[in-house]
């Protein structure tokens, strides 16, 4: 079994040595045990939960989100159904997110509409717009 340094660990996982720090903070990751140098090594089972990690986070989950996962993984006796069930509320989030985002699009669009790029900054009707009270 492999051990790493913290900044061994960094370049392994491709996560930062502070986020490493912060997972181990939240629970994500199990603070390793001091060698008698006073270092701190991490083992092969430390680098899977941070890629791990990784690729929730690379997919939009949030912290809550992965850490709801990481519990389900301490039961691994259970059906995985529980698994397809946290999936499918990232999903359903992630469409909401679309749904906003098209939303902020198509508001967007309009306020560059309103342009008049002969105009100076402080008559700009984009900028009075975004200042409107009763948006």
């Amino acid at each position: 079994m492999m051990k790493y340094l913290i900044g061994e660990l960094s370049k392994k996982s491709h996560i930062s040595v502070d986020s490493i720090r912060f997972y181990e903070k939240r629970g994500l990751l199990q603070a390793p045990q001091r060698a008698p140098n006073n270092y701190r090594y991490y083992d092969d089972q430390a680098l899977d939960q941070l890629i791990f990690i990784r690729h929730c986070r690379e997919l939009g989950m949030s912290l809550n989100e992965i850490q709801a996962l990481h519990q389900l993984l301490q039961h691994p006796e259970q059906q995985c159904n529980v698994i397809d069930q946290a999936i499918e509320e990232h999903l359903e989030h992630i469409n909401q997110k679309i749904r906003q985002f098209e939303t902020f699009k198509i508001q967007l669009e309009q306020l560059r509409e309103r342009c008049q790029s002969n105009s100076t900054i402080d008559h700009c009707k984009i900028v009075q717009t975004l200042k409107e009270h009763d948006h």
